[in-house]
């Protein structure tokens, strides 16, 4: 019996199964999962602006936020930005998240003071009641002596808040009233504190030798501020190079051109070499007396000095990465070398192809102390039948010992092995620290 075919039905797929989720869904449903939403604003609170509406006012949620990123609470809901407790969060962990707290914590002393306490901007977004309150402040400016910028201009002439805001912060001095800065214990105070506020001091204190000599001893770049006989004042510039040697730069050049001042400078900080006039700088012992303070200013030296044995030795002793402005010669010179690579095992680099292949040197680039005691028994196994044998064995032994202390006893066994020779109690000489001829005698090699 065959059946004859009815007609087909046709079913709806949209109508039996669900719509496939949209990674959009998926972001509203996390937009209001508090659980996912605490999660995130306690690793980065600024996440709060992706959060719901209601969660927004999520008193738990908010203040999490506003620990982990004060201007979290911009994102907070009108209500939350009133509640004492989550602005003072926010402002502690950001000072400048008042702006966004309601208009009756901005008056409140607590909070602004957290606020100032975290940066003295914050006081821009106070009331202006507070900033016109004496007392407040002036326990403002002792927080934050930048605070002074927002104080009210009859506050910014008070002399005890001023007073006060500089010696928390030299460069408050700038809003000071121009009376102020005209107050000799003020001015002193603000550059004590910040040598750069003699920027902003009365042409008179600008020309007050203590006070330019306070602010040069505590800030190099307040020289520049001084007028011209200061920049010519010998122990005024000392001062603000033994701060560093860049305060050379404003200095007069009549200093800079000076011969026994220039020395005294460079022993000081060998960076004021660069500021010395070019006759100077070409001055050996001046170079000297640089590099050995900082090795790095044999750049500033004129070939023929750094060419020069001896500057080339004290530069790279302080500093072994100059090596690579010696000459070829000095690269090849084992003592430069091994007190390059001493100093800065990296100065290998710059060593000539026979010392970079020398096995003690590249152990010494390298400290390696295990290597060297064996370099020393290999060298207490060598048997010298001459005068000069002996003698460039006691020299490597000698060497070892001045670049590895620590080696001493291992030295001495070494060059006890070499013959044997025992003093009349039966002890081993120690001939690396006996002078060559007693080496010689020793070993029967004259």
């Amino acid at each position: 019996m065959s059946i004859a075919p009815g007609p087909v039905r046709v079913v709806s797929l949209s109508a039996t199964t669900p719509r496939a989720q949209t990674s959009e869904d998926y972001s509203e449903k996390l937009k209001v999962d508090r659980e996912m939403v605490l999660a995130a604003v306690q690793k980065h609170g600024f996440a709060l602006r992706f959060a719901s509406e209601e969660l927004k006012a999520d008193r738990g949620i908010v203040l999490a936020a506003a620990q982990k990123c004060g201007a979290a609470l911009l994102f907070a809901s009108q209500e939350l930005t009133a509640d004492r407790d989550i602005v003072l969060a926010a402002v502690q962990n950001d000072g400048a998240a008042l702006q966004f707290a309601s208009q009756e914590l901005t008056a409140d002393r607590d909070i602004v003071l957290a606020a100032v306490q975290e940066h003295g901007y914050a006081l821009r977004f106070a009331s202006q009641e507070l900033t016109a309150d004496r007392s407040f402040m002036l326990a403002a400016v002792q927080k934050c002596g930048d605070a002074l910028c927002f104080a009210s201009k009859e506050l910014t002439a008070d002399r005890e808040i001023v007073l006060a805001a500089v010696q928390n912060h030299g460069f408050a001095l700038q809003y000071a009233s121009g009376e102020l800065k005209a107050d000799r214990e003020i001015v002193l105070a603000a550059v004590q504190e910040h040598g750069y506020a003699l920027l902003f001091a009365s042409q008179e204190l600008k020309a007050d030798r203590e006070i330019v000599l306070a602010a040069v001893q505590q800030n190099r770049y307040a020289l520049q501020f001084a007028p011209g006989e200061l920049k010519a004042d010998r122990e005024i510039v000392l001062a603000a190079v033994q701060e560093h040697g860049y305060a050379l730069r404003f200095a007069s050049q009549e200093l800079t051109a000076d011969r026994s001042f220039m020395l005294a400078a460079v022993q000081k900080c060998g960076d004021a070499l660069r500021f010395a006039s070019q006759e100077l700088t070409a001055d050996r012992d001046i170079v000297l007396a640089a590099v050995q303070n900082d090795g790095a200013v044999l750049v500033y030296a004129p070939e023929e000095l750094t060419a020069d044995r001896d500057i080339v030795l004290a530069a790279v002793q302080n500093d072994g990465a100059v090596l690579v402005y010696a000459p070829e010669e000095l690269k090849a010179d084992r003592e430069i070398v091994l007190a390059a690579v001493q100093n800065h095992g990296a100065a290998l680099e710059y060593a000539s192809e026979e010392l970079k292949d020398d096995p003690f040197v590249k152990a010494l680039a390298r400290r390696d102390v295990e290597f060297t005691c064996e370099y020393l028994e290999n060298l207490g196994r060598l048997r010298p039948t001459v005068a000069s044998e002996l003698e460039a064995l006691a020299d490597k032994i000698v060497e070892i010992v001045k670049y590895f202390p620590e080696l001493e006893q291992e030295a001495q066994d070494a060059s006890a092995q070499v013959e044997d020779p025992r003093n009349d109690n039966g002890t081993y000489s120690l001939a690396h620290k006996r002078s060559r001829t007693e080496f010689e005698k020793d070993f029967n090699c004259g």
